[in-house]
C-alpha cells in the first residue's frame, strides 16, 4: 500500500505487523511517525522496544512482541534495518512472524531499499525485504511501499501537502518549489512546513517560495542546469563550483543535468513535428511552466547538437563512476562543452 492508503488503513484498524520499504526515506519516516500515532492513541501511552536490524536476535525480537505491556497500553515494536538481520536470524524472523499477537505491533522498516528494484547492487537487500513482505502480507499484516517519486509525479505531491495544510499554490510557485527540493521529499515536507508558517494559510506564491525556501537548491541546481542550457558557461562554472564546495554530489549534479537535456531532446523532437505546448505536456506528463521554458531552451539547438550533448554526459557518467578525473575537473569539462554555441 502507498503512504496515503496507509492513513486511511490506520483511521480503522491497527494490524499485528507492518513491513515499511523504500527508497525514500522521508516517506519511510513519515509511515513510521503514523504508525506510531496510532499505537499510542489517545491514551498517549505506548510501550516501545526498539532493535537494530544488523545486530538483532530473531528469538529476541519476537520475545519483545509477545511481552505483555506493564502499563496495559499498546505495545510496539520495531525494527530499524530489518533488511540487513544475518541470514540466520532473518530465517528465524521470517518463521516468527507466522505467528502474530493480538496487543501487539511488529514494525520492520527497510530504509533505502526498494522492494521492485533492479539495481544489482541492492539485490541481496531488495531480495530480504521482498521475503519479509511476503510473510508480513501472510500473517494479515501491511506493506508499506515508499518509492522514490519519479520527477513528473512531484508537482503533484506537492500539491497534495500543500492541501493538507489548506494550502494552494499557483503554477510558478509550485515549480519554484519542485525546482527548489528536486525528488527530495524530505525537503519538499520542510518547505510545506515552512511555507505554512509564513503564509498563514492560503495561496502560496512564487514570492512566498523564494522568500523562505529558494535560497537553498533553487538558487543552485536549478540555476545550474537553467546556465548550462541557455549557454552561460560563466555562472554555470561558478554555481557548480559553489555546489561542490557545499557538499553536493558530482554525480547528482550529472544527473540533473542528463535529465534535463534528455526532456529538452524530447520536447525539441515533438516542436519539429509542429505539435503544441498543450500536447507536449500529455505527452511527456511535463508540468506547463516546465514545457514553456524547454520551448525557450531548446531554439538554441538542433537535433543534432542535443544528440551530441547527451553523448557527452553519458561520458563524464562513465568518467565520475571510474574517477578517471578529478570530479571538479570533470564536471567543469562537461559544462564547458554543454556550453558550446553548437
Amino acid at each position: 500500500m502507498t503512504l496515503d492508503e496507509l492513513e486511511r488503513d490506520l483511521a480503522s484498524r491497527l494490524r499485528p505487523q507492518y513491513l515499511v520499504a523504500g527508497e525514500e526515506e522521508a516517506l519511510v519516516e513519515r509511515a513510521r511517525e503514523l504508525i506510531l500515532a496510532r499505537a499510542v492513541g489517545r491514551s498517549g501511552q505506548a510501550e516501545i522496544t526498539r532493535f537494530e536490524g544488523r545486530s538483532a536476535a530473531a528469538m529476541d525480537i519476537d520475545g519483545a512482541v509477545r511481552t505483555v505491556s506493564l502499563f496495559g497500553g499498546q505495545r510496539l515494536v520495531l525494527v530499524k534495518d530489518a533488511h540487513e538481520l544475518r541470514a540466520e536470524e532473518h530465517k528465524r524472523l521470517l518463521a516468527c512472524l507466522q505467528r502474530p499477537v493480538a496487543g501487539s505491533v511488529l514494525v520492520l522498516l527497510a530504509r533505502g531499499v526498494g522492494l521492485g528494484s533492479r539495481d544489482p547492487r541492492r539485490a541481496k537487500a531488495a531480495k530480504a525485504a521482498q521475503a519479509l513482505a511476503k510473510a508480513v502480507e501472510k500473517a494479515g499484516g501491511a506493506v508499506v511501499d515508499c518509492p522514490r517519486p519519479k520527477p513528473r509525479e512531484v508537482p503533484a505531491i506537492l500539491e497534495r501537502m500543500l492541501l493538507r495544510r489548506s494550502l494552494k499554490a499557483d503554477d510558478r510557485a509550485l515549480h519554484a518549489i519542485a525546482s527548489a527540493v528536486g525528488e527530495d521529499l524530505g525537503a519538499a515536507m520542510q518547505a510545506v512546513e515552512k511555507l505554512s508558517l509564513y503564509t498563514s494559510g492560503g495561496r502560496v506564491r512564487e514570492s512566498d517560495v523564494a522568500a523562505v525556501v529558494s535560497d537553498t537548491r533553487e538558487e543552485s541546481v536549478f540555476a545550474l542546469v537553467d546556465a548550462v542550457s541557455e549557454g552561460r558557461g560563466g555562472v554555470a562554472l561558478a554555481t557548480v563550483r559553489r555546489l561542490l564546495r557545499d557538499g553536493e554530489s558530482g554525480l547528482a549534479l550529472l544527473a540533473q543535468l542528463a535529465r534535463h537535456f534528455r526532456t529538452l531532446a524530447r520536447v525539441k523532437a515533438l516542436s519539429r513535428r509542429r505539435q503544441s505546448a498543450a500536447a507536449i505536456q500529455e505527452a511527456l506528463g511535463l508540468h506547463p511552466f516546465v514545457v514553456k521554458k524547454c520551448l525557450q531552451q531548446a531554439e538554441r539547438f538542433r537535433e543534432t547538437d542535443l544528440s551530441r550533448r547527451l553523448r557527452r554526459l553519458a561520458e563524464a557518467d562513465v568518467n565520475l563512476k571510474r574517477s578517471r578525473f578529478p570530479e571538479r575537473l570533470e564536471l567543469e569539462r562537461l559544462i564547458l562543452a554543454l556550453c558550446e554555441t553548437r
